[in-house]
């Protein structure tokens, strides 16, 4: 890739702020305890109540990141730039201030030093080194505003306390810069991953439509034809039985081949939508094996992961249909929070570990080769724990799709990879 775009750049970032922000907040659970320690054992009693209350206010912060950090709901300021400069800016302060409360507090002045390893978690360079700046100005402006400090130490060693910490805001500097870094070739890494796939698909659905094409438009319609002649015959030779049974095997053969274009290109999906191809896609299921298959599909949106996902219900289908001696089956199709959800149960004998890496010795590679399209287009593709046959869960992101009319047919066109 040339150029990392915005929105790639955006969502790793997402990722990685969402990362720091929990590591974080885990982190001032142990500041927190350090600073009643550093007062216990460091400062005059006459100080505790004012640092009883600073400390009281930084512990309640500390928890109210610690819920927005691993709550179900998180809301942005978790994941937006903004919200977290909140959060590390209040870090400042209430540390310089810890220290600035205390007289002759080395103590203290020893928590100040986590500071650059909280603020060494951003993954902004720029607005890392600004933070740093303030922090290495609260630390100069602790040890100069404490009366007895300077006096009793030096200013040899007041300076050299400034350039330990000085070092340590540098290294903090470093690291930041290297995850800065990181996050811009996970980005275009998985740009690059997003391309090849769409290019993939790209083909591949290219070539099924070719396929479906030649289908219907030679033997089927090679096989329609036999049947209508059959059908005159009949008319004209009645009471023969080889007549009945070969009109009988040609409609079993043309509704195969039928089945087999829609499978190969649905033009439902493109005209409808995925929950209609899917709905009709278990009820040809259920025709040709006998198994039940319930749909529960609440799905009104166009995505452009939308073939990846009917491929995935296609080849589970086909699993339960050849290999699970299953009654029963479901398939659920929903959006939560812009992400497309699929569910396919059954009750058959059930797929282990062991039983798919056997599959794919013996070169049945369809299953993984959809579990990589979904891993590559950012979604997850999970076995889930069930008492009695398979459950697999399948969540994908919602993108931009536009659809294209052409002159024969429409072809789904990816405007930009990006969620909605």
């Amino acid at each position: 890739m040339g150029v990392i775009s915005h929105i790639d750049l955006d969502r790793v970032g997402t990722v990685y702020r969402l990362r720091s922000f929990r590591i974080a907040s885990v982190l001032r659970i142990g500041v927190v305890a350090m600073m009643v320690a550093a007062m216990v054992i460091g400062t005059r009693r006459c100080e505790w109540p004012r640092q009883i209350v600073w400390i009281v206010l930084y512990a309640l912060a500390t928890l109210v990141t610690l819920l927005l950090a691993f709550a179900r709901f998180r809301g942005p300021i978790s994941t937006c730039p903004s919200g977290l400069v909140v959060f590390t800016v209040l870090d400042i302060v209430m540390l310089t201030g810890f220290q600035l409360l205390s007289t002759d507090g080395i103590y203290p002045l020893l928590v100040m030093t986590l500071l650059p390893i909280l603020l060494g978690l951003d993954v902004r360079a720029r607005r890392a080194a600004v933070l740093l700046v303030f922090a290495l100005a609260g630390f100069a402006i602790a040890v100069l505003e404490d009366p007895d400090m300077v006096r009793v130490i030096g200013w040899p060693n007041s300076i050299f306390r400034f350039m330990v910490y000085a070092f340590l805001c540098g290294t903090a500097y470093v690291v930041v810069r290297i995850e800065d870094r990181r996050a811009h070739s996970v980005a275009s890494l998985s740009a690059l991953r997003e391309e090849l796939l769409a290019q993939t698909m790209t083909a591949s659905e290219v070539l099924q439509r070719r396929v479906s094409e030649a289908i219907h438009d030679g033997p089927l319609q090679d096989i329609l034809a036999v049947r209508q002649e059959l059908v005159e015959l009949d008319t004209t030779l009645p009471g023969d039985d080889r007549v009945g049974r070969a009109l009988a095997a040609l409609h079993t053969a043309s509704k195969r081949l039928r089945q087999a274009t829609f499978e190969l290109h649905p033009a439902v999906l493109e005209q409808v939508g995925l929950g209609a191809a899917v709905e009709q896609l278990a009820s040809f299921t259920t025709q040709r094996s006998g198994i039940e298959v319930r749909t529960d599909i609440d799905y009104p949106v166009r995505s452009a992961n939308d073939p990846i996902v009917f491929g995935v219900v296609r080849e589970l289908l086909s699993n339960v249909e050849k290999h699970s001696q299953a009654r029963h089956a479901s398939v659920t199709l929903r959006t939560t929070d812009e992400v497309c959800v699929l569910d396919v149960a059954d009750d058959g004998v059930g797929v282990t570990s062991e039983t798919m890496a056997r599959r794919l010795g013996e070169g049945h590679i369809g299953l993984a080769s959809h579990r990589a399209r979904v891993d590559a287009a950012g979604g997850a593709f999970i076995f889930l724990d069930t008492p009695a046959g398979t459950h697999v869960c399948v969540e994908l992101p919602l993108k931009q799709c536009r659809w294209t009319v052409g002159v024969d047919h429409a072809e789904p066109t990816v405007a930009t990879a990006t969620s909605e």
